[in-house]
């Protein structure tokens, strides 16, 4: 089964659980990250608890409220292609984005087949570290999705900024993803840092107050939908700016 270097693309063999896989970390690995493409994520990566832990967000996280018992995250990926806009408004319905609502199906789908299949319990998390969750961007480059851009995003070989991630968590030792050999930054003129409508790299790095000024200026502008059910404008949404990572040259 092929592996591209930023994560699984691609199924691979439905592969019986015995006791050699068991004790091949990067066997099961592969076949836990195949079948979570097979259900719908566009990239999946694992890394290690411990190695999560010593990143820069987690060594200064005071609160992690993870199970005792958890060895390994499983990093999922979304794309939001541009094309696609709606997958990230955001509404009153649970999950809040109709791209998340499809991420957290897909991490109980594979919930549930992790312990049906393999006998391996799994812990789906939720968005926020307040809640119980985990920094994404900084997992994700651990399990070998991506990088950190200029931009502050998570860049992908393969789909640039316009992901969407969630994890869950098993209690077994699976290895961290390979560290892709790509530096999309590297001469490149940043039109991304142009692009931010609150000019919050204007200083040369990332500015969250000015990013949160423009999160509070979309929240004042809402936009009502049509529920497509009965064709009736009766789903108010926030549609939240993406000028940075849609600028973003890599992927698509």
């Amino acid at each position: 089964m092929a592996q591209e270097s930023w994560g699984i693309q691609g199924r691979g063999p439905n592969w019986g659980l015995d006791a050699m896989q068991r004790h091949d970390p990067s066997q099961l690995s592969n076949r836990i990250l195949a079948k979570a493409l097979s259900l719908g994520a566009s990239l999946a990566g694992s890394a290690a608890i411990r190695s999560i832990r010593r990143t820069p967000s987690h060594r200064t996280a005071v609160d992690l409220r993870w199970p005792e018992t958890a060895r390994t995250a499983i990093i999922l990926a979304l794309h939001h292609p541009a094309g696609e806009p709606s997958l990230d408004w955001w509404d009153s319905r649970s999950g809040k984005t109709p791209g998340n609502r499809e991420l957290r199906r897909v991490v109980g789908d594979l919930c549930q087949w992790l312990k049906k299949e393999l006998a391996l319990t799994a812990y789906g998390l939720p968005y926020g570290v307040e809640d119980g969750g985990i920094f994404l961007k900084e997992a994700a480059v651990v399990a070998g999705l991506g990088v950190i851009g200029r931009n502050n995003l998570l860049v992908t070989p393969r789909f640039g900024s316009r992901v969407r991630l969630r994890a869950l968590l098993l209690d077994v030792d699976l290895p961290d993803g390979e560290w892709p050999v790509f530096d999309p930054c590297a001469g490149c003129p940043a039109p991304c840092l142009q692009a931010c409508p609150q000019e919050a790299f204007a200083r040369g790095s990332y500015d969250q107050r000015r990013c949160l000024r423009q999160i509070e200026k979309d929240q004042e502008n809402p936009y009502r939908i049509m529920d497509m059910s009965s064709m009736t404008y009766a789903i108010t949404c926030i549609k939240y700016c993406r000028a940075c990572e849609l600028a973003c040259p890599v992927g698509g």
